[in-house]
């Protein structure tokens, strides 16, 4: 039984591990709006045209760092659950603090963030 998803913003600059998330997700579940995006400019012009109702982010990205993206969801009160998926444990408080629904470590979770992002709906 396949999972519907709505509109999802996934926010990493490693190819691989953007299109292996894509591939884990798409393979079972129906997703509505599926964006990409490799840079924090980007992922910024997403947000001021469409209400996504998860966003999966990367931390280290070449034009800044996720976590100035995760304020100002936080600061806008957006709508959306995000899932940070990053190498950059010590920051985990930080991203909690700030409004993450859970924080995924890079290195040891990529299971549980796929099952996490099935149960997300």
């Amino acid at each position: 039984m396949k999972t519907i998803l709505k509109d999802l913003l996934i926010v990493e600059d490693h190819a691989y591990i953007r299109d292996s998330i894509i591939k884990a997700i798409v393979d079972n579940n129906d997703i509505g709006d599926l964006k990409t995006s490799s840079t924090l400019k980007e992922a910024y012009s997403f947000l001021s045209n469409t209400n996504f109702d998860l966003i999966i982010l990367d931390l280290s990205l070449p034009d800044g760092n996720g976590v100035d993206l995760l304020k100002m969801i936080n600061d806008k009160k957006l709508e959306t659950k995000v899932f940070v998926f990053s190498m950059s444990t010590n920051l985990k408080r930080i991203c909690l603090k700030h409004g993450a629904s859970a924080f995924f470590d890079k290195a040891n979770d990529f299971d549980k963030l796929i099952e996490a992002i099935k149960l997300s709906n």
